[in-house]
């Protein structure tokens, strides 16, 4: 501030004003924004990086789909499947590709191959134009309007044309054909009629399976979701037309919704068991040739499930019906009580093949000559005619690959208690030990249950068709009375469908007659015996039991053979109003125009509210033993179902492996306040729940997972992975048969909503669009006000559409301080602080932690910043919010699941302000970017900067962030502090000349520095408010910069944390903040100092004829100066007198003491006439050397041999005198400079590696980032596996050594070798070390019992040996040939028994000694090793083997 200038009167004299070295420096220019045009091409180009998904289904754009039944020339092909997506075993018996209807129509040769089905990449995106800019010269011309020309002829505005139908479209179709998607008599029966193949691959026999498994509920399927009914184009009638043009679209519920799934009728093909150049078809196919809906169906399940074709069974059921799966473990009891109300329960299982089958078939060829021959003489034409040959049935060829068994879906037809076994089905497919009659328990049973099977069974067919001819019969004589009837038909009434094939009256094709017969038109519609609707999910037992009557067939397997090869049981629960169901859908679909953006996260809301049931008291029980446990609440059936958007790999040569992708749901119920029904509830859901897909072997693209959930209200928060990718489809549906409808609920929230109804206070910060600029930029930045009340936690939820920020954007959390307003509003300036209570990179969801020890509401400021390097160049249309809210669930509403109170209150919440809530907002602009650059000048002080900022008067204060950078200084260590420069007081301003009154001092006008009257009031006005430090960079988040006040920012290099020296660097000085700043080089303290040399310069006028002030400063300093230096002349001879005369006292002392070692007594003789003394201010003792050796007098003066302590280096080691002390010194400074030298080539070479370690590290982090997949890259994904695979197989093992040695009662140590031996090649001695030590003490237990029991009882036998040579000697005559070799025989079983006996001592030592190891360690050892008694007849045993030997020495002795 300065004085307000009046005028001046004429006869005033002018005070000189001071002319300050501070000048403003300009700001630089604004850096312009980096090229984008990049980043366009990198999203584009990641177009066909991710699979699309299938659209939703919409009838109406299906019916209007443009079929083309005329066009043959050039028919369909799908560029959505590709071949490299077939498992390599599909594969290998693929010998090509053909029209499913002309393949059916030639009988599988002499037709033209198709190319492999291969996927095509997106169409490129076409640039729309820009538009011209007009000529403002030119005149407009007004635009020709046609509706406007047409209104004033009088004439009918012209309108797009509709497009056709599909009966439309196949008015006027010229196919006459036998191929047929469906025949009327499938379609009006629902006969599942396939042929089925054994040597198809295991898919294709898996999905024919679930085919079946679906035809087994016909009866309850309602009218268009059985199997033929999803494919179109359909008639009226819903039936399937057939499209020689080969385009088909199929509904298939996948991804959480009907969707569309387009497909052409090409179909691969295998070489066939019989005949050359012959091919059979590998999928599912039909009885009847000209029958095609298997292939179609099968061809757009593996396209719709292309990512999980690694799958032993694919989803299919689900797919085709909408059912939705639940999976459980498989128990009898589980089955039992499911089966009792499912009607569609299933497992997967292993088939079986029937090779006796097979054999008959492959003798049997299938196609007679003539039938090949009347089709070769077709092969020219280039229409497929009827093929008609008389006499001979259509047969379906056979591949003649090996056939193979696969894990198919069975379903469960019936179940036997005693013994347990399960009857399953999927068509004619045989489980593993599959039986065609029940097991039974006893023998007597057994066979009197075969002799009946066996006569049941002996003319089964003649049986049946005694029952159906006589049934037809009498079918036939109604036919016959009620002809004339409206439902009536007549015997052997042929109809004609609409695609040209004739039925007779029981649905069945029967050949052309010879003669035409006339058809009899129905009088009455057909109507459908299946329902509208689908049946409800638990049924009745009566209906159960008629259902289950009507599966027929199947095989018999016994429950212990599923529990081994089974592991869970499925139940399919239909769709309806009693199943909840939501889907979360965040695909990057359509033709991909724009660029891919993440969605914000979502909340989850599971609400289970309970009916209300019948509350009237029990009845009174006389007996309490009939009392019954009460049941808790019940638990309800869950599935969720996730399918990300997984990486294109099917455009590559060589697809990289997966990688895998997870969506966590995480609990948050104590976000929302805890109703009374959640404090009383017993049972807690899951707190997370893991959907990971690409993770298993093999791996899929799709996952669900089965749980059951407790009544009440659960909300979770998705995590998803494949948000930041492309998106996925998260759809959970719930079981709802116990709830009250109108209360439960299941959906996906955005957060603000959910907590709206919870009237929980939330604020959103943004959405923001952050400005395309690389380097450092302050995104937002807002100011919250807490509630003393509410100072708990804070919790946020980020959202960032552009997934390549999150690693460069951090937060922080800020606690800012004021003081109380002063009455001196001049020093607002410096009433504030900032602390730092977080810095942390952002996260999706975060928890702050709220502190404050001041009373009253506490204010906050959070603060989101950016560093993006250069590479990282951010979209264009890039957004970023932020959420905040403070959970609720400490503070409980009286609110409960049954009176539904947190839903009516949502619209009074919805009218609440932010204001009235414990959460105030307030936005900070951070808009305004200024920077200065400056050149590091050296200087004693370490000051890299001394800028002064001013804020501009009638601005208002700025809240800015400081950010300081330097560069040319690497590794530079910086301190900064900000002064608040506050206005001199009144008292320290210096009085005008003459009493004139002081003029006030005026709001942001610069500071005159003469009103501080020198440095020391100055420095007294300057109070600190921010300091920080940092490597290179320092940065203040957040300051407070008063209007019209002046602050100064310094920073200084610390010359003890890094480099010292200021040469070559230059620093930018950053504002991100909401006003105008003015900054400048600080002069104050070269003003000041001006100030004070002016002052003796232009001092004023002496008295008399004195000289001037600097005159008499400058003899007055020489005097100084020359007293000063013989001041020091004096000093400097006291100071040698002083020294002489303390050595002449020394020299005093050492004549008077004498010294009590004679050697220092001798050298000191050499300096004082008498002995010196050793006294204790005397720091060192310095022995001389010795003198030189001189020969003796009674020599001739020749001098001898010098003796070796007489030599230089031994006088110097041995006498430590002058000489030998400055060697060893000398030796020690080479040793401590070698070991320092060492130490800091040490220290260089870590540094450098530390260096290039850390830019591998940044290279590697680069590498990941760029990687498909983003920062989950797949170099290390292997490696992963492998180490996990390996740490599983060591945990294994673990487990099985540490069940081996904990077993009591095994005494073979053959298992407990292979399981130490197995563990210690896995790596258990680094995993539990005590496990393995435990594991071979007690293998030498066992071993040394072994080896112990072999010993001895070889020494029993042994011994009885002996016993017996023995006798036969004593038995023999002296002198014979017997005698002779029963001596010998003796004398071996003696050898052999002492041998033994030996090698028992021995053996029972270590056994024994083994024994006390494991006994020592606590080692459990079966109790037969524990038993004495082996131990005391051996010992029994050598003492009578020793005392026999003793007694067989003494006669040899004697």
């Amino acid at each position: 501030m300065a004085p307000k200038k009046d005028k001046k009167k004429k006869d005033e004299t002018a005070v000189p004003e001071l002319v300050t070295a501070y000048k403003p420096r300009e700001a630089l220019p604004p850096t312009e924004p980096p090229d984008a045009s990049q980043v366009d091409a990198a999203w584009k180009s990641m177009r066909d990086h991710f699979v699309m998904p299938l659209p939703e289904w919409n009838s109406e754009d299906v019916d209007i789909t443009e079929w083309k039944p005329n066009e043959t020339e050039n028919q369909f092909i799908s560029n959505l499947f590709s071949v490299t997506s077939m498992p390599r075993s599909f594969m290998g018996v693929v010998a090509g590709w053909r029209r499913a209807g002309a393949f059916a129509a030639g009988r599988g040769d002499l037709l033209p191959e198709e190319p492999e089905p291969q996927v095509q990449p997106l169409p490129e995106l076409k640039e729309e134009p820009a538009e011209p800019v007009p000529d403002p010269k030119a005149k407009a011309k007004p635009k020709a309007d046609s509706k406007a020309k047409a209104k004033a002829k009088g004439q009918p505005a012209e309108e797009a044309p509709e497009k056709p139908t599909t009966m439309q479209q196949y008015a006027d179709c010229t196919y006459q054909g036998e191929a047929r998607v469906v025949s009327q008599a499938e379609f009006r029966s629902r006969d599942l009629l396939l042929d089925l193949d054994d040597a198809t691959p295991q898919l294709s026999q898996a999905i024919a399976s679930q085919f079946a498994a679906v035809a087994e509920h016909r009866l309850l399927l309602p009218r268009g979701t059985f199997l033929w009914e999803l494919i179109y184009p359909q008639d009226e009638e819903g039936i399937p037309l057939f499209n020689p043009h080969g385009k088909y679209i199929v509904k298939l519920f996948v991804q959480g919704k009907c969707r569309k799934v387009l497909v052409d009728d090409v179909v691969p093909i295998g070489y066939a068991m019989h005949g050359n150049n012959m091919y059979a078809p590998l999928l599912p196919t039909s009885n009847d040739n000209n029958i095609i809906w298997p292939q179609l169906l099968a061809k757009a399940l593996l396209q719709a499930f292309q990512d999980d074709l690694g799958m032993p069974v694919l989803p299919c059921i689900s797919a085709l019906t909408g059912w939705m799966p639940y999976q459980l473990p498989l128990s009898w009891t589980g089955l039992q009580g499911l089966k009792s109300v499912r009607t569609f329960c299933s497992l997967q299982f292993s088939s079986q093949v029937d090779f006796e089958a097979r054999q008959r078939a492959e003798l049997i060829p299938t196609i007679p000559q003539a039938e090949a021959a009347a089709r070769k003489s077709l092969a020219a034409n280039q229409q497929v005619p009827p093929l008609t040959v008389q006499g001979v049935p259509e047969q379906n060829l056979k591949l003649g690959s090996q056939p193979v068994e696969a894990v198919l879906e069975f379903l469960i037809c019936e179940t036997e208690e005693e013994p347990r076994q399960v009857r399953l089905k999927a068509d004619a497919f045989v489980p593993q030990h599959g039986t065609p009659r029940k097991q039974v328990r006893d023998a007597g049973s057994e066979e009197e249950d075969a002799s009946a099977d066996a006569g049941i069974n002996e003319q089964p067919a003649q049986i049946d068709e005694e029952v159906d001819d006589s049934d037809r019969d009498d079918l036939d004589e109604d036919d016959d009375r009620s002809q004339n009837t409206p439902s009536g038909d007549a015997e052997g009434t042929e109809k004609r469908t609409d695609q040209g094939e004739s039925v007779n009256g029981e649905g069945q094709e029967e050949p052309k007659p010879d003669e035409e017969e006339e058809q009899v038109e129905d009088s009455m519609p057909w109507v459908p015996p299946w329902p509208e609707t689908n049946p409800a999910p638990l049924m009745m037992k009566s209906s159960i039991q008629e259902f289950q009557a009507q599966l027929e067939g199947g095989q018999w397997v016994s429950f212990d053979e599923l529990e081994t090869s089974a592991n869970c049981l499925c139940s399919y629960i239909p769709p309806g109003d009693h199943v909840l169901s939501a889907s979360l859908d965040t695909c990057w679909g359509g033709e991909r125009a724009e660029a891919y953006l993440p969605p914000p996260t979502r909340l989850l809301r599971i609400r289970l509210a309970l009916q209300e049931l019948d509350q009237s008291p029990p009845r009174i029980r006389t007996e309490s033993v009939d009392a019954k446990p009460v049941p808790g609440p019940p638990l309800f059936q869950t599935v969720f179902f996730y399918e990300p958007l997984r990486p294109n790999y099917r455009l590559d040569e060589s697809p990289p492996p997966s990688t895998p992708c997870s969506c966590v749901l995480q609990a948050i119920n104590n976000w929302r306040p805890n109703s009374s029904s959640s404090r009383k509830q017993v049972l807690q859901p899951p707190s997370s729940i893991n959907l990971t897909v690409g993770d298993g072997t093999p791996s899929s693209g799709s996952v669900f997972q089965s749980m059951l959930l407790p009544p009440g209200e659960h909300w979770y928060l998705i995590n998803d992975d494949a948000a930041e990718q492309a998106g996925s489809v998260l759809s959970i549906s719930v079981e709802s048969l116990l709830l009250n409808s109108s209360k439960s609920c299941v959906e996906f929230l955005e957060p603000e909503k959910a907590l709206a109804k919870y009237q929980t206070s939330a604020l959103s910060i943004g959405p923001i669009h952050y400005p395309v600029r690389t380097g450092y930029n302050v995104l937002a930045k807002a100011e919250i006000q807490i509630a003393e009340e509410h100072l708990q936690c804070l919790q946020l939820l980020c959202h960032v559409t552009d997934p390549a920020l999150w690693p460069y954007i951090q937060l922080s959390c800020l606690q800012v301080s004021q003081l109380e307003a002063s009455d001196e509003d001049k020093a607002r300036s410096a009433s504030w602080s900032v602390t730092t209570l977080m810095k942390s990179p952002v996260l999706r969801v975060m928890s702050l932690p709220l502190t404050d020890k001041a009373a009253g509401a506490a204010k906050y400021v959070l603060m989101l910043e950016a560093n993006l390097p250069q590479e990282v160049v951010p979209k264009s249309t890039g957004e970023l919010s932020l959420q905040l809210f403070i959970p609720a669930g400490s503070n409980p509403l009286e609110t409960d699941l049954d009176t539904g109170t947190a839903d009516k209150d949502k619209d009074a919440t919805e009218d609440t302000t932010q204001e009235e809530g414990p959460l105030q907002l307030h936005m900070l602009t951070v808009d305004q970017v200024l920077r200065w650059q400056g050149e590091c000048h050296e200087n004693d002080k370490g000051l890299v900067l001394c800028e002064r900022i001013t804020v501009p008067p009638e601005t208002g204060d700025v809240t800015s962030t400081l950010r300081v950078s330097v560069d040319g200084l690497p590794q530079a260590f910086l301190r900064a502090t900000l002064v608040a420069q506050m206005p001199p007081t009144e008292e320290m301003r210096p009085p005008n000349p003459e009493g004139a009154p002081l003029e006030p001092l005026v709001a942001g006008a610069p500071i005159n520095p003469r009103d501080y009257s020198g440095r020391r009031n100055w420095l007294s006005r300057c109070k600190k408010v921010a300091e920080t430090s940092g490597l290179e960079i320092i940065s203040f988040p957040h300051v407070l910069l008063a209007e019209a006040s002046t602050y100064i920012l310094y920073v200084h290099l610390d010359e003890f944390r890094g480099p010292a020296g200021l040469e070559g660097g230059t620093w930018l000085l950053e504002s991100f903040g909401s006003g105008s700043l003015e900054v400048g080089s600080d002069a104050m303290e070269q003003d000041l100092e001006e100030l004070v040399r002016r002052s003796w310069a232009d001092g004023g006028p002496q008295d008399g004829d004195a000289p001037p002030r600097s005159e008499t400063a400058a003899a007055a300093r020489e005097s100084w100066l020359t007293a000063r230096s013989k001041d020091s002349e004096a000093e400097a001879e006291a100071e040698n007198e002083e020294q002489l005369k303390q050595l002449a006292e020394a020299l005093e002392r050492t004549k008077k003491v004498k010294h009590p070692n004679s050697t220092i007594a001798k050298f000191l003789s050499g300096h004082a006439d008498t002995p010196a003394l050793l006294i204790q201010e005397d720091p060192y003792i310095v022995a001389p050397d010795r003198p030189e050796w001189k020969p003796s007098e009674d020599t001739d003066g020749t001098a001898d041999e010098t003796r070796a302590e007489d030599t230089e280096a031994a006088v110097a080691v041995k006498a430590m005198g002058t000489q030998g002390e400055s060697e060893a010194r000398a030796e020690e400074i080479e040793i401590a400079t070698a070991r320092w030298s060492s130490a800091h080539e040490s220290l260089e070479a870590a540094k450098e590696r530390n260096a290039s370690q850390i830019q591998e590290l940044r290279q590697w982090r680069e590498e990941r980032r760029a990687a498909p997949g983003g920062v989950e890259g797949t170099s290390f994904a292997p490696t992963r596996r492998e180490l996990r695979g390996l740490l599983h197989s060591r945990m294994e093992k673990c487990a099985i050594l540490k069940v081996a040695v904990l077993d009591e009662k095994r005494t073979d140590p053959e298992p407990l070798r292979v399981a130490l031996s197995e563990a210690e090649a896995a790596g258990s001695r680094n995993y539990d070390l005590k496990l393995v030590e435990s594991a071979t003490k007690k293998l030498r237990v066992l071993d040394a019992a072994v080896s112990f029991q072999e010993a001895l009882t070889s020494m029993e036998s042994k011994a009885e040996a002996e016993t017996a040579a023995v006798a036969a000697v004593a038995a023999a005559e002296e002198g014979s040939e017997s005698y002779t070799q029963a001596k010998e025989a003796a004398t071996t079983a003696e050898e052999e028994a002492a041998s033994a006996a030996k090698a028992l001592e021995e053996l029972l030592a270590e056994f024994k000694a083994s024994m006390k190891e494991a006994s020592a360690n606590e080692i459990r050892l079966p109790p037969e090793l524990l038993n004495e008694e082996p131990m005391e007849k051996a010992a029994d045993i050598l003492k009578q083997s020793s005392a026999e030997a003793a007694e067989c020495v003494e006669p040899d002795a004697t």
